[in-house]
């Protein structure tokens, strides 16, 4: 009784006038662009920000200024690291107004030229690694490609990665993103007055999404730590009791499933639903044709597929579906597999959708896509497959 007392206290401490909680509630509620676009952790995405904030000639209306300022943040982090690599004098010489900034230049991610100046010209490389990881030599290949183009030029080689990973080349900078988001926001302020609002907004944005989801060093961090810490106790209690939200979208399809007169009800566990349309009874012998639903990591994925039997029969199926790619989107196979081979397989529910969708909408997704499936392919299937040979033999 004593610990049912202390589970009902830390549980009433929670909700009860938690300023932590509610400023937690109304950061996540703010609406920022790249989460809305699922931008987040896009290497290709994060690369096109960076080359519209580094190229002097774009639309944010400070010229070379960020450039210089994340050069600046280079050098200081590699110099000395080769004869050439660009240094502080170098960079003070430079007019920057004219250098360019080019995007997937050779498989290289960012790559900024100045060709202008008399004395020192320069190039820089940005290799850009949010979750994925070197490979191929990519920092070795990127650098001979550099060096044979743009002989005699200082140069500044750089990778960037989530924590300022070691790069396998010597000659790269490693820098991370919570430094360059540092030297993003540092500037800002000092140039705060001469940036108009919406774009203020836009790097606002892209540095808050920077701290939440890649370094994870933000309020938002620090508020669920220090959340967790107070309310251990009531958190685990919530954790432990949480709905479980796989089963109860499996239990929707199946009672939607077992609610329709024109499907034989098949097998059902909490992340597969297998069911056959009525149309399609004695087409085949037993279970070689599955249709099925799988609900996995909260998306709910329809598949119809061709499953081990008699090699004759599935032969037939094979080669029938070959002739009707208009039902049969996987016909376009020169050679059935041994075993399994799919013919169909699509989104009906996405992972997002599985979070905010009723259990009614869900219901109404289910229902709509199943019989979407049938008007569209489903009974033509059933209708092609009783052509084949053994038709008659497996409706005995």
């Amino acid at each position: 009784m004593a610990s049912a007392a202390a589970d009902v206290d830390a549980l009433k401490h929670f909700i009860d006038d938690n300023e932590d909680l509610e400023r937690l509630e109304t950061l996540l509620d703010q609406f920022n662009l790249f989460e809305a676009l699922g931008l987040m952790r896009q290497e290709i995405r994060h690369s096109a920000f960076l080359r519209w904030l580094l190229d002097p000639s774009e639309t944010h209306g400070l010229g070379d200024y960020w450039l210089r300022q994340f050069l600046r943040q280079v050098i200081k982090a590699g110099e000395g690291i080769s004869d050439d690599f660009l240094t502080l004098f170098d960079l003070d010489a430079l007019d920057l107004g004219q250098a360019e900034v080019r995007k997937e230049r050779r498989n290289i991610d960012l790559l900024i030229l100045d060709k202008k100046h008399p004395k020192h010209p320069f190039v820089c490389v940005i290799e850009n690694k949010v979750d994925s990881s070197e490979h191929s030599n990519q920092l070795q290949r990127y650098r001979s490609i550099t060096e044979q183009e743009f002989p005699g030029y200082k140069k500044a080689f750089v990778f960037l990665t989530k924590s300022g990973d070691e790069p396998s080349d010597e000659a790269y900078v490693p820098v991370s993103y919570g430094d360059l988001a540092t030297t993003i926001e540092n500037a800002l302020k000092r140039r705060e007055s001469q940036i108009n609002d919406e774009i203020k907004l836009f790097i606002q944005q892209y540095l808050d999404i920077v701290r939440r989801r890649i370094v994870e060093d933000s309020e938002v961090q620090e508020l669920c730590r220090k959340i967790y810490q107070d309310h251990s106790r009531a958190l685990k209690l919530i954790f432990k009791y949480r709905p479980d939200r796989t089963a109860e979208i499996s239990k929707v399809i199946q009672d939607h499933i077992e609610s329709r007169d024109d499907i034989i009800t098949g097998y059902f566990s909490d992340t597969r639903t297998n069911f056959l349309p009525r149309c399609m009874g004695n087409v085949l012998p037993d279970k070689m044709l599955l249709w099925a639903l799988r609900n996995r990591d909260g998306r709910v994925q329809f598949k119809l597929t061709l499953c081990p039997g008699p090699q004759e029969i599935r032969e037939q199926v094979f080669e029938k579906a070959k002739s009707l790619p208009e039902l049969f989107d996987g016909s376009k196979a020169k050679k059935l597999p041994e075993k399994w081979h799919s013919f169909f397989s699509e989104t009906w529910i996405t992972q997002k959708e599985s979070e905010e969708f009723s259990e009614e909408q869900i219901k109404e997704r289910i229902a709509e896509k199943i019989q979407s499936f049938l008007d569209r392919k489903g009974y033509a299937i059933a209708d092609a497959l009783r052509e084949l040979e053994f038709a008659e033999t497996s409706e005995e």
